[in-house]
């Protein structure tokens, strides 16, 4: 005995119109849905999926000959949608991957030119520092590596506000000049 919805589809899919497809729909959405869900966890995924079955049909329906039941053919069309997605999961999840290995390669090669480089900087700015006046070398520790002001200079080495501002700029010219020599930092002027 048909069924109150086979009754109602057309045995040809290429005489379908919108009423068969729309009741189609209606009858096969839940219980295709539901079949994806034991394959895919994301939901939107799922919908996504059953949908393009289903816009896959109505745009394919006047060449389209199905061979088996309705039923079979939906199920096993779906069951190939979401191995096609699974698949094309896995080769995304595989890029991705690699991607990230390469990244993270060339940072690991980044982050060690990096450390090399600012081992060199600090070793250059320990001997250039290690060659100024103590006080043009106080004023620029204090105001570099402690992050004092002028003025809070001024006050610990109970020196004049202008003097200190000089002796910095002494310090940074003769630590400019001496890593320009280096070919260490290239400074613009």
């Amino acid at each position: 005995m048909l069924s109150h919805f086979e009754k109602n589809i057309p045995k040809e899919i290429n005489h379908w119109n919108g009423k068969s497809f729309s009741i189609l729909y209606k009858h096969y959405w839940e219980c295709l849905l539901q079949y994806a869900a034991s394959f895919i966890r994301d939901p939107y995924a799922r919908e996504e999926i059953v949908q393009e079955l289903f816009v896959h049909l109505y745009t394919t329906s006047s060449r389209l000959t199905i061979n088996t039941s309705l039923s079979s053919y939906l199920f096993v069309a779906l069951r190939n949608k979401i191995f096609n997605y699974m698949r094309s999961q896995a080769v995304y999840k595989k890029h991705v991957t690699t991607a990230g290995r390469e990244k993270l390669a060339n940072n690991d090669n980044n982050n060690v030119e990096q450390s090399i480089n600012l081992m060199e900087l600090e070793k250059e700015i320990s001997f250039s520092l290690d060659h100024m006046s103590e006080k043009c070398k106080e004023v620029y520790v204090l105001h570099e590596q402690e992050a004092c002001t002028v003025k809070k200079i001024s006050t610990i080495l109970n020196r004049p506000v202008d003097t200190v501002e000089k002796q910095l700029r002494k310090a940074v010219y003769l630590l400019r000049d001496h890593l320009r020599e280096k070919r260490i930092v290239e400074y613009k002027n």
